[in-house]
């Protein structure tokens, strides 16, 4: 517990390695000092089918974001640091209280800043008697090193590979290391699975394995195509893809959006089926063209940050 929490300090957890002394009470890169923020847990039935089984996806949203991508849907949290200080064993009974309301598995939003907290928790929760997969949910913006500390942690990786193209990645999100990063950090994440035994899947619901998310972002279809074919290179027999194309431009905050300002277009559409034909990717999940809507854009402050059909509320930052 020691070491783990001594990592906050000249902090190195993601790979922009800010060094801040987050352990005695300075901000990171991030936006976080060295203990947990979150801003909400329920039961989501927003992720893929795998994922949710009967009742949904036990999704803890933290707060701060090691890459801040200034068209994040989930910008209030990501970006204006909105929720409150969570303890590790507060953390712990939260992942509790999930299970206890049918959670498939406890789903780790964007909490890569801090992963000493969450391994203590998850360790606490299990010593208590929590039995559901553990999923990293990220950016894929990720070190080696947090891999490796993750390893005897989680079950299911969710890592997102957002682009393999160093000009956008510096144009959209400010960081020109992303898809080095993401790259070796994902085939780390491949590795360790296999190591765990590889996917495992009971009933429709995953137990273990790993899904790479791309969203494909309107009028950077290159870039997209160049994520597909890394794929299909590297990971096609070792994880499912899920293609996302919900991209909406909406900022709420009225902050300048360095991404595109409109919806991916039809023609872009049948462009991306053609190269999932081209390059052999049949399995996995595509979203249709309706997924762009400001129906999945979230509101924090509310008890409820998503429509009621598609979530549950257990725990939230104003209620704590």
């Amino acid at each position: 517990m020691r070491k783990l929490s001594g990592l906050y300090e000249n902090c190195r957890l993601c790979p922009k390695a800010c060094g801040t002394d987050r352990l005695h009470g300075q901000h990171g890169i991030c936006g976080m000092p060295g203990g947990v923020v979150a801003a909400s847990a329920v039961l989501h039935k927003g992720e893929e089918p795998p994922l949710i089984g009967e009742k949904g996806s036990g999704a803890v949203f933290f707060s701060g974001c090691t890459l801040g991508c200034p068209f994040c849907q989930n910008e209030q949290i990501s970006i204006d640091s909105m929720g409150a200080d969570i303890t590790d064993n507060e953390l712990a009974a939260v992942f509790l209280a999930l299970e206890a309301e049918g959670a498939s598995n406890i789903n780790l939003v964007t909490a890569t800043q801090f992963t000493p907290s969450v391994i203590a928790a998850v360790g606490e929760a299990r010593a208590k008697g929590l039995q559901i997969p553990i999923m990293w949910n990220s950016s894929g913006y990720e070190t080696n090193r947090t891999v490796k500390l993750l390893s005897e942690t989680i079950d299911i990786w969710l890592p997102d590979i957002k682009t393999l193209d160093p000009m956008v990645s510096e144009r959209l999100f400010g960081a020109r290391d992303y898809p080095a990063a993401a790259r070796a950090s994902i085939k780390m994440m491949a590795s360790q699975l296999e190591k765990r035994g590889g996917e495992l899947i009971e009933d429709n619901v995953m137990k273990r394995g790993m899904i790479v998310r791309h969203l494909v972002m309107p009028g950077e279809l290159d870039s997209s195509r160049a994520v597909l074919e890394w794929y299909a290179e590297n990971l096609i027999d070792r994880a499912m893809l899920s293609l996302m194309v919900q991209y909406t431009p909406v900022n709420e905050s009225g902050r300048q959006i360095a991404g595109p300002d409109y919806i991916m277009q039809d023609n872009e559409y049948n462009q991306l089926l053609e190269w999932l034909d081209e390059f052999g990717i049949e399995e996995g999940f595509l979203q249709s063209p309706e997924a762009a809507s400001k129906e999945w854009i979230p509101d924090f402050s509310r008890l409820n940050p998503f429509p009621e059909k598609y979530s549950k509320p257990v725990w939230h930052w104003k209620f704590k």
